[in-house]
């Protein structure tokens, strides 16, 4: 998967975005369910909705603190995320 580092331009809004641009939890659980791996960076879910790494981080972040996602920081640089295994269970 390709580093957090590196800014991802923002383009234009996201389709399933809501509140002003932000990406609804959903759907960001979503593309996580529907990825090809169950741990996904911070890029690839800023380059599924078209947004900023920067965006994204702020919003997984958020939604790790409600406890809707787990998170795992790699050498001070990247970071993981994924969904609770106890989430998964239960769908």
């Amino acid at each position: 998967m390709p580093s957090d580092r590196y800014p991802h331009s923002e383009t234009s809004p996201d389709p399933k975005s809501t509140d002003g641009g932000r990406i609804s939890p959903a759907a960001i659980v979503d593309s996580i369910r529907t990825a090809p791996v169950p741990v996904v960076n911070t890029q690839y879910l800023a380059d599924e909705h078209d947004v900023s790494v920067d965006k994204m981080f702020e919003q997984l972040s958020a939604m790790v603190e409600v406890g809707t996602l787990k998170h795992h920081r790699v050498e001070d640089r990247w970071h993981l995320w994924w969904l609770p295994l106890e989430t998964e269970l239960d769908n």
